[in-house]
């Protein structure tokens, strides 16, 4: 289980292969724990409702990009690589009204059965095929 948060530190440069759902949502979920203890923490501060306290927030939003925003930009690259999409699909995004929802959609969605043009199909890694042959 820790293995989905410490697995895409790992492979925080690697924008190649596939990833399957559980891994991209294991660490989204281990993300979202982690900021929801962040967050009851810095409420608990003497600087919660105060100027410095909005300071400090801004501080934790950018120390969090910091540490997540890559490895995060990787797994979700190998994720649009499990649907045979090219990473660059990730600027979709940015596209107003739309580009958040296709992209939720692409994380949430079965990738391509078998191989494809980014590497074999990671539901498949480990079995062996030979024994229905």
């Amino acid at each position: 289980m820790l293995d989905l948060l410490i697995q895409p530190f790992r492979q925080i440069i690697d924008f190649k292969g596939r990833a399957r759902r559980t891994d991209y949502w294991g660490f989204i979920l281990w993300q979202l724990a982690l900021l929801a203890l962040v967050v009851n923490l810095l409420a608990l501060t003497p600087l919660a409702g105060q100027d410095a306290g909005d300071e400090a927030v801004a501080w934790v939003a950018l120390g969090w990009i910091a540490v997540f925003g890559l490895p995060t930009t990787a797994l979700q690259v190998r994720r649009l690589h499990d649907h045979g999409t090219n990473g660059w699909m990730l600027t979709v995004m940015f596209l107003p009204y739309i580009g958040a929802g296709w992209l939720f959609w692409l994380m949430i969605a079965k990738g391509t059965f078998g191989p494809n043009r980014y590497g074999e199909d990671p539901r498949l890694a480990g079995f062996d095929n030979a024994i229905f042959e």
